[in-house]
C-alpha cells in the first residue's frame, strides 16, 4: 500500500518488470483502503485490473481518471506473473506515479460570521467630514434637527 502526503489525482502508473517468468501478468488496484490484506485482495473486487505485458521497457499503464481523481492511498497487488504458478517470486524494477498533487489543509480555518453587523467595526476612512455614516438621521444626525 502507498499513502500519500496529500491528495493526488493519478493519471497512471509507470512500472518496469522483466522478460522473465516472476514478471507480473496481472496488477489490481485497489482505492483509498488501509485494510487489506493478501486473502482480501484476492476475493475482493478492485478499482481496476490492468493486464501488464512481459518486457524489460518501462510501461505507461493509464488508470481510469474518473475512478483515481481523489487519491489518498493506493494498494498494488499483483495477483499472478508469467511462471504460470512455477515461479514464487514476483519482480518489479521500477515503479512510479503520474498525476497532480494537492496539499490537505488540516488547520481548521477561522473565519468571522456576523448575524447583525456592528457598524463600529465597519469605520471607512474619510467619510466624516463628508457627513457620511454619521447616524440614521442622514448628515448631521438628531442635532441637524
Amino acid at each position: 500500500m502507498n499513502s500519500f502526503t496529500g491528495q493526488v489525482r493519478l493519471h497512471s502508473i509507470l512500472l518496469r518488470t522483466s522478460t522473465t517468468d516472476s514478471a507480473p501478468r496481472t496488477l489490481k488496484l485497489f482505492l483509498n483502503r488501509d485494510d487489506l490484506d493478501f486473502s482480501t485482495a484476492s476475493d475482493l473486487a478492485p478499482a481496476q485490473t490492468i493486464e501488464l505485458s512481459q518486457t524489460n521497457d518501462v510501461q505507461d499503464l493509464p488508470v481510469k481518471r474518473a475512478l483515481f481523481n481523489t487519491t489518498r492511498s493506493l494498494t498494488l497487488f499483483f495477483d499472478d506473473n508469467f511462471g504460470d504458478g512455477d515461479e514464487d517470486v514476483t519482480r518489479v524494477s521500477y515503479l512510479a506515479f503520474k498525476g497532480d498533487f494537492m496539499r490537505l489543509n488540516k488547520e481548521p480555518v477561522n473565519f468571522l460570521y456576523e448575524a447583525a453587523a456592528n457598524p463600529g467595526d465597519h469605520k471607512v476612512k474619510g467619510t466624516a467630514s463628508l457627513g457620511m455614516g454619521s447616524g440614521i438621521g442622514g448628515p448631521g444626525g438628531r442635532d441637524g434637527m
